[in-house]
């Protein structure tokens, strides 16, 4: 079976606009929006397989460096991530971290 995913209804609208309007090599406005859509929704996809993976994984070295690459994917800089162990320790009330 084909996997799907779904797009904004604005950027689908673009994309079909465009379309109708025979691919006007001139209008570079509407084309780059539609380019700069689809590459959201493309690393949308990538962080959420990312974090998919991370909260599945059983392997603590591999989550490890699943639940890093997510961060780097998401732009979070690495002087304000927590570790797992500091994480857990703050959901149980331990706030001396």
């Amino acid at each position: 079976m084909e996997k799907r995913i779904q797009i904004p209804l604005a950027l689908y609208s673009l994309m079909v606009d465009y379309i109708q309007d025979h691919y006007d090599p001139g209008d570079r406005e509407r084309f780059m929006r539609i380019r700069y859509g689809i590459e959201q929704k493309q690393q949308a996809e990538i962080r959420r397989n990312l974090y998919s993976a991370y909260k599945t994984e059983t392997d603590p070295e591999t989550r490890e460096m699943l639940r890093i690459s997510y961060l780097d994917e998401a732009g979070i800089p690495s002087h304000g991530r927590w570790g797992e162990e500091t994480e857990k320790s703050f959901r149980e009330g331990n706030f001396d971290c």
